[in-house]
C-alpha cells in the first residue's frame, strides 16, 4: 500500500511541475481567446477521427491476443473505452492494468496472455510512431527554426535512429527468446528452483503464459496484419491532429503532426493522470520551437488537442462502467492488486 501511495504521489507531483512549465510566461487571456475561436466543426471531425481510432485500437488489440484466445469484439471495444478512462483519471498509468485485467475476467483469459498484449500493442505504437517520425526527417516540411531548435531537432533525429537500431534488435532477441523458449524459462527460473522452490512451477507458468501473449511476433501472417493495422491507426490520428490544426487556422502539411505527435508521446510517457502536463508542453514545444507559432497560440492548441484525445473517450469509459457491473473505485482496485502468479 505504501509503494502503491508512493507512486500516486509522484505521479501527480509530475503532473503539477508539467503543469507550471507548461503554463510558465503563458498569457491565459489570450489563451483563452484562442480556445474560443477555434473552428467548432474542425473540432469537431477531430473528435469524430480520434473515437474512430480508439475502435481500431480495440480491433489491433484483438488480432494481438489471437494467440492467446478469442476475445469478443463487444468486450474489447467496452473494455478500451474503459482502459482510456481510467489511463486519464488515474495516476501512475493505472489504465495500463485495468484493461487487461478486465478483459481477462470478462472473457475468461489467461491474465498474463493479455498483460503481455499491452506489452505487444506498445511495440506496434512505438514501430509505427518511429516510422513516420523518420518519414519526417527525410522528408521535412517548411519549418521556421532558431538554431538551437535545429539542434535539438538534430538531436531527436539522431535519438530516433538509436531507438529504431535498438527495436530492431530487441525484435530479433526476442524471436531467438521464442525459439528457445524452454531453455530461457528454465533459466529466467533456475535461482527460485534452489532458493525458493514453491514459487518455481507457478513462475514458470506464467512465463509461459506471458510469453504467449507476444508470439504474434513469431506469426508472419497475424504479425504483417497487425502492424499495417498500426499504420492505418497512427495515420488517422495524424488526420486528427490536422484538423486541430485547421480548426485553429493552421494550414501546416500532414506531415507536420509526424513530429508534434512523436513529441506528445514522449510527453504522454510520463506517467501522469492522461499525460496532463507532458503531453501539453511536447504539443506547445513542437509548435513553438519547430513551426514558429506564437507561445500563447501553441498552448491552446496543445490544451485542444489533449481534450479531443481524452476527454470523448473518458465519457465514453465511463458510461460503459455499469455494463460490465462494476465502479471505477472497483476498478482502480483491480489494478492496485498485483496480478497473480497463477492463472
Amino acid at each position: 500500500m505504501g509503494k502503491q501511495t508512493l507512486r500516486i504521489g509522484l505521479s501527480l507531483a509530475l503532473m503539477v511541475v508539467l503543469l507550471v512549465l507548461f503554463l510558465w510566461n503563458v498569457n491565459l487571456a489570450d489563451v483563452g481567446k484562442t480556445l474560443e475561436n477555434a473552428n467548432p466543426w474542425w473540432m469537431l471531425a477531430a473528435v469524430g477521427i480520434a473515437l474512430f481510432s480508439y475502435w481500431l485500437r480495440a480491433v489491433r488489440w484483438g488480432m494481438i491476443l489471437r494467440p492467446v484466445g478469442h476475445a469478443r469484439h463487444s468486450s474489447l471495444v467496452i473494455v478500451t473505452a474503459i482502459g482510456y478512462a481510467a489511463m486519464t483519471l488515474l495516476p501512475a498509468r493505472m489504465g495500463d492494468l485495468v484493461r487487461p485485467l478486465l478483459l481477462a475476467r470478462r472473457d475468461r483469459l489467461v491474465v498474463s496472455g493479455t498483460l503481455a498484449s499491452i506489452l505487444t500493442e506498445r511495440l506496434f505504437d512505438l514501430w509505427s510512431v518511429l516510422v513516420f517520425f523518420l518519414l519526417f526527417v527525410f522528408f521535412p516540411p517548411a519549418m521556421v527554426m532558431t538554431s538551437e531548435a535545429r539542434h535539438d531537432l538534430h538531436l531527436l533525429s539522431l535519438t530516433g535512429y538509436i531507438l529504431a537500431a535498438g527495436l530492431v534488435l530487441g525484435s530479433l532477441l526476442a524471436l531467438v527468446m521464442f525459439r528457445y523458449q524452454e531453455r530461457f524459462i528454465d533459466w529466467m527460473t533456475s535461482p527460485l528452483r534452489r532458493f525458493i522452490p514453491r514459487w518455481h512451477q507457478p513462475v514458470q507458468h506464467f512465463l509461459h503464459h506471458f510469453l504467449e501473449g507476444l508470439k504474434i511476433l513469431q506469426r508472419p501472417h497475424d504479425l504483417a496484419e497487425t502492424l499495417a493495422m498500426s499504420l492505418l491507426l497512427w495515420w488517422l490520428i495524424f488526420w486528427q491532429v490536422k484538423a486541430v490544426f485547421l480548426a485553429f487556422g493552421l494550414t501546416m502539411p500532414l506531415r507536420a503532426g509526424y513530429l508534434i505527435v512523436t513529441l506528445a508521446v514522449i510527453g504522454l510517457a510520463i506517467p501522469t493522470p492522461g499525460g496532463i502536463g507532458g503531453f501539453h508542453k511536447g504539443v506547445q514545444i513542437g509548435l513553438a520551437s519547430f513551426f514558429g507559432v506564437g507561445l500563447d497560440r501553441a498552448t491552446g492548441i496543445a490544451i485542444a488537442y489533449h481534450a479531443t484525445c481524452f476527454l470523448p473517450i473518458t465519457v465514453i469509459g465511463l458510461l460503459c462502467l455499469p455494463l460490465l457491473h462494476i465502479s471505477l473505485k472497483e476498478a482502480t482496485a483491480l489494478a492496485a492488486d498485483k496480478p497473480a502468479v497463477e492463472d
